[in-house]
């Protein structure tokens, strides 16, 4: 891995952008005079690498590495580096598959940092682990070697040479987090410590006393439980006895008012009877006196009246049935005619679609032999004029025609020489480029191969796309999508919380194994819905507490859910088959309707829509009331003699046939009904949305791993078009690529230049051919124009003949397809013209049916009418003779009616002193009672359950009388524990036994964790003491070695200092020809340098990085150390790239590659200088080695 090129822009002195390309993979070196960006270019290199201390780059902000501080316009700073990393050893991790990587940094001025790897933004973190991972820690610099870091080796302290035996042997990354491991672990310390503080001062006291205050409420709760217990066992004991003593009363009472009620109805039904035998005998009387036979004579004329107009009607009636007969007639015969007309026409226009196809055939034929014949017309004329028609058709001489033959064929030869010499060309251009492309490089059969292969992966990933039948954004879609559906069934359940939706479902319990809840049908409020809203108030009235009845299929079914059903409240059932329906007569409806209008009246059940299944339950609820629109309606339906029925308003108001009216203030908010329909609305929507997001669910179960694939193959997919591009361009910037491409654009023009040529020759040849012809014919010229002209004169008469013929049979057929055409429209228009008959007919027979209806009508009632005084007649006659025997029946029956009336007042006053007397008995039970049911609400919910078997008031199981006895004493307990009892403690305590259980959860896990990274820390401190001996090892020995090879005769070496161990430091010690000194101060300032430069050096060949930089180190040294310097480098640092600031020829004459460095219009510029003769140098000695290798 090694740096390829450099692109900065904005950074330092670098105002404009500057690319510094084609860098050497081993030395390279940069030079030029002061102050114009020599050392910026290094700069720049640990900018991108993220250097963090800027004194390193000679800034104190990251604003100063902005051109002029972003005064001069230039806000930002970018700069690229581009790395070849081709080379398989020194790839960074997750970086084998790329070829080249470019990192990018970039500052604006008050912006933020931003970093870029092959153009993808990534953190800072990202590309410090990238660098880390192949020894360029640019914050811990072994590396980088700029100006005074040879002083600062020679002034290190024992542990800080160590730490740089550290960096070489790559533990410095180790003890970075291995350091920031034990601060957190620290921390971790401190809050385990506040945690167990808090434990054992708070939370454990606290948990205690809320035990101990559990332990109280349990025992309260059981002493409420059992006083409640007995209360309504002794309450429910006595209230029984006074219910007993007060219904025995009531019988009794009952009893006597019964004989009372009889015994007064007996009166006034005999005096009501009394009253009206004494009516009809004086209205018989008079009957007898004043109809002798006025009346029969009366009855008799109006018969007479009546047979006349019975008579009349008949006659219209009969008549009216024969001229429906007629016209019935009439429009069956005009239907079949229609018919009959239809079919024709389908037969018409059927023929008309087969002519209209042969009748355009003709046409066409006609007008291609008029054209024909005009054609022959011209070349005629021609001929006679004397000329004659070339191939064009137009007219010209023969000697015109030859003439020009001439020259075509003439210009087809020149195009075929043209075409050959430039031909002959091309093809040798062709086989110069073709010999230039075999002589191409390596590098570029490489690179050509790898777009071959990069190009079939991304066919085949491709194929698998297309093959895994996965549309990108699928899975995005269909997760969005349930998020969406759980926020919306979130949001349904919630509007039915709030709602109460569940009040209106039947909460029970099987009552056995295998219930059928099916024949549990639900609430009537549930199973109705409101055909129009503004019924919704009175049809709630109607219905009353039905509104809550469950409706069951059986009294079975009702009986299981009320023993076993364990229901949560009191419920009322309706069996489908036991309930008895109540519904208004249809008779009396019509009635009402006629009464006051049908749009001010209906009947409850018709305003509702319902299941036909519970159509019994229904009628039961809502099949007894009408509902109108308002009071005034209410009291003309519900008081009138023929409908009596009770009658509700729109607004609630409910009018009784017992003279009963309630309502007043209409109820607030929306009806019981409306709420029950909004709350079924939403729960049908509740499951149209819960059945979508099940099926969501399982679509996305599996397309799961389909998606997971399909990203991968993306993202791989992704990767290759990425590296394809890279080659691609490479590639086109090769002169090869250019010489390909001329090639196969010469290619291209060869085959055109051979087409052109064979196209010319065959005109050529043509033309020739023609040539010949028109000779011949100049030479026979009389002779070849009378045979033209014959045959010009043939070709007219026959195209005139042929044409004439088109014609007629054209003009022919026409005639045929016109008449035939108006044969359709003809019947067309009878077709409709019938229709419109149809319908008048029809019109008239229905008005004649109505008026029939209505004639029918009235002669059935004149026809009964007529009866019926015949009948009257009759009866009249009979009545007459009966009459005088009925007037004294009726007086005598009267008397012994009055008598019977005196017996029973007399009765009845014997009773009503017998019930005062009760009555004044029971009034103090029924005090007693009502002062019981006032006092405990819950007596008239549960008084049914009393004294029954294996309830809670089974007197069987517990004494009442001694549970009254124990009551008294279980109240005074609980008025003592009362006054101490924590009521909260069971929630509290819940809740502080959760937080102290997650609370000691997370303490062990923070414990655990801890240990295992305290072990982890105790073998990667053994494992880094062991490498660290090894790396010591092989530097000690490198330092001794190149410092002998810069210095002969002398010495060096790393050991730790007297009586420590080398892990806690290491110092330097030189010797001459055996002497060694005590301290680097006995030695010169060169030597000191050298011993500084062989130490560094010898850390950077134990573990090479990709790339070294040095700034300036041969400063403090003279010509011949640092030509040898120079040497050493190229000859023992073959495998890293080392880029080099310095100023003398000695150092950068060793170089591959010289760059310098110029100040243009104020801003730095590079220029680029390769050193021929050491790279052949180089070439020549990896030759030899590779030699004396073999």
């Amino acid at each position: 891995m090694y740096i390829k090129s450099i692109i900065i822009d904005g950074f330092k002195s670098y105002g404009r952008r500057t690319e510094v390309q084609g860098f050497d993979p081993e030395f390279n070196a940069i030079t030029g005079l002061n102050g114009t960006g020599k050392s910026n270019i290094l700069d720049s290199i640990c900018f991108v690498l993220g250097i963090t201390n800027l004194v390193h780059v000679r800034a104190t902000s990251l604003q100063d590495l902005v051109y002029k501080s972003g005064q001069a316009g230039i806000t930002k700073a970018t700069v690229t580096l581009i790395f070849d990393n081709s080379n398989p050893n020194q790839c960074p991790i997750g970086f084998e598959h790329c070829n080249e990587i470019a990192i990018t940094r970039q500052i604006v001025v008050g912006g933020k940092n931003k970093y870029l790897i092959n153009g993808k933004s990534v953190q800072n973190k990202r590309v410090q682990d990238l660098f880390c991972s192949v020894q360029l820690n640019v914050n811990n610099p072994n590396f980088l070697i700029m100006q005074g870091r040879i002083t600062k080796v020679l002034n290190m302290k024992p542990h800080e040479i160590l730490s740089m035996i550290e960096e070489a042997a790559g533990t410095s990354m180790y003890e970075a987090k291995r350091d920031s491991a034990l601060k957190l672990i620290e921390k971790k310390d401190a809050k385990l410590n506040e945690l167990y503080a808090v434990i054992r001062e708070e939370i454990e006291p606290k948990l205690e006393k809320l035990r101990k205050e559990r332990e109280h409420y349990i025992e309260y709760q059981k002493v409420c439980r059992d006083i409640e217990y007995l209360t309504r066992l002794y309450v429910s004991f006595k209230y029984l006895q006074l219910c007993k003593g007060v219904e025995e009363s009531e019988k009794t009472i009952a009893s006597l008012q019964s004989v009372i009620d009889e015994s007064e109805k007996k009166i006034e039904a005999n005096c009501e009877t009394a009253t009206q035998l004494e009516e009809e005998a004086k209205q018989l009387q008079d009957r007898i006196d004043t109809e002798g036979g006025g009346g029969l004579h009366e009855l008799e004329e109006q018969l007479s009246v009546e047979s006349k107009k019975e008579a009349t009607v008949s006659a219209e009636r009969n008549n009216t049935k024969e001229t429906i007969g007629v016209e019935q007639r009439k429009l069956k015969n005009l239907q079949k005619s229609i018919r009959d007309d239809e079919q024709a026409l389908a037969g018409k226009e059927a023929e008309m679609q087969r002519r209209g196809e042969s009748f355009q055939a003709l046409k066409d034929a006609c007008e291609a032999d008029a054209n024909a014949f005009a054609t022959a017309q011209k070349r005629f004329e021609a001929v006679t004029a004397g000329l004659s028609t070339n191939e064009d058709g137009e007219a010209a001489t023969l000697q015109d025609q030859l003439i020009a033959a001439k020259q075509k064929s003439a210009e087809a030869a020149t195009t075929v020489k043209q075409s050959e010499m430039e031909l002959k060309h091309s093809q040798q251009v062709l086989r110069d480029k073709q010999q230039d492309m075999n002589s191409s490089d390596a590098a570029y059969l490489e690179d050509k191969r790898k777009l071959t292969k990069v190009e079939g992966q991304i066919g085949a990933i491709e194929r698998d796309l297309t093959a895994s039948g996965y549309q990108e954004g699928t899975m995005e879609n269909l997760s969005t999508r349930r998020q969406t559906l759980t926020a919306e069934i979130r949001g349904l359940r919630s509007d039915l919380d709030r709602r109460n939706a569940h009040r209106w479902e039947l909460q029970y319990r099987d009552p056995e194994p295998g219930f059928d809840r099916s024949a549990v049908k639900g609430m009537v409020a549930k199973l109705v819905t409101v055909k129009d809203p503004k019924y919704a108030q009175a049809l709630g009235t109607v219905a009353g507490g039905n509104l809550y009845s469950v409706i069951t299929d059986t009294d079975m079914t009702s009986k299981k859910l009320l023993q076993k059903g364990q229901l949560q409240t009191r419920t009322t059932m309706i069996p489908l088959n036991k309930i008895t329906c109540r519904e208004i007569d249809p008779s009396v409806a019509r009635f009402a309707e006629e009464l006051v209008g049908r749009e001010n009246v209906a009947t409850a059940l018709s305003c509702i829509s319902y299941d036909p299944a519970v159509d019994k339950a229904m009628r039961f609820a809502f099949g007894h009331s009408f509902i109108v629109k308002d009071l005034n309606v209410a009291k003309q339906i519900t008081y009138h003699p023929r409908i009596m029925t009770r009658s509700v308003t729109l607004d609630g108001d409910v009018v009784d046939p017992g003279g009963t009216l309630s309502g007043g203030a209409r109820a607030k908010g929306n009806a019981v009904l409306l709420e029950v329909a909004e709350i079924n609305k939403l729960q049908a929507l509740l499951q149209q949305k819960e059945a979508e997001l099940r099926q969501i669910t399982s679509e996305i179960g599996k397309i799961e791993q389909t998606a997971h694939r399909f990203t991968q193959l993306k993202e791989q997919h992704d990767m290759l078009n990425y590296e394809l591009n890279n080659l691609k361009q490479r590639l086109a910037k090769t002169t090869f690529q250019q010489t390909q491409e001329e090639v196969e654009e010469l290619k291209k023009k060869i085959e055109t230049l051979q087409q052109t040529m064979a196209e010319a020759r065959q005109t050529q040849t043509q033309c020739n051919a023609k040539v010949k012809d028109l000779q011949a014919k100049l030479a026979d010229g009389k002779g070849h124009r009378e045979r033209e002209l014959k045959a010009a004169e043939d070709d007219m008469k026959r195209t005139k003949k042929k044409s004439e013929e088109s014609r007629k049979n054209w003009k022919k057929h026409e005639q045929d397809f016109e008449t035939l055409k108006l044969e359709i429209e003809e019947l067309q228009k009878g077709i409709a013209t019938s229709q419109e008959q149809a319908a008048k007919l029809e019109e008239q027979i229905r008005a004649l049916q109505q008026r029939l209806a209505e004639v029918s009508g009235s002669s059935d009632e004149m026809t009964a009418a007529v009866n019926a005084l015949k009948q009257r007649i009759k009866e009249h006659k009979e009545k007459m003779n009966s009459q005088n025997k009925e007037l004294k029946g009726k007086y005598h029956q009267r008397d012994r009616l009055m008598k019977q009336n005196d017996e029973l007042k007399l009765e009845i006053k014997k009773k009503e002193n017998e019930i005062a007397k009760v009555k004044n008995e029971n009034k103090d039970g029924y005090d007693r009672i009502a002062s019981m049911e006032h006092k405990y609400t819950w007596i008239p919910e549960d008084k049914e359950f009393f004294g029954v078997k294996n309830t809670r008031y089974d007197y069987n199981k517990e004494d009442p009388q001694e549970a009254g006895r124990k009551l008294k004493k279980l109240q005074d307990a609980k008025d003592k524990m009362s006054r101490n009892v924590n009521q909260k403690a069971m929630v509290l305590l819940e809740r502080e036994e959760e937080q102290y259980k997650e609370v000691m959860r997370r303490k062990k896990v923070v414990e655990d964790d801890k240990k295992k990274i305290q072990a982890i820390i105790t073998d990667l401190d053994e494992e880094k003491k062991k490498k660290l001996k090894v790396a010591w090892g092989e530097v000690d020995e490198n330092f001794g070695s190149i410092f002998t090879t810069l210095l002969p005769g002398t010495q060096a070496k790393l050991v730790p200092p007297d009586g420590v161990d080398f892990m806690k430091g290491l110092e330097v010690k030189v010797g001459f020809n055996g002497m060694w000194k005590e301290s680097l101060t006995e030695l010169s300032g060169g030597q000191r340098s050298l011993v500084a430069l062989s130490l560094i050096l010898a850390m950077l060949k134990y573990k090479p990085a990709p790339l070294y930089i040095l700034d300036e180190v041969d400063a403090a040294l003279d010509l011949s150390h640092t030509q040898n310097i120079g040497n050493m480098l190229k000859a023992h640092f073959t495998n890293s790239q080392f880029i080099i600031v310095s100023l003398k020829d000695g150092m950068f004459n060793n170089a591959n590659v010289l760059f310098r460095t110029k100040f243009i219009d104020g801003m730095s510029g590079v220029t680029r200088t390769v050193n021929v003769a050491n790279l052949k140098k180089a070439a020549g000695l990896a030759a030899a080695g590779a030699a004396r290798g073999r």
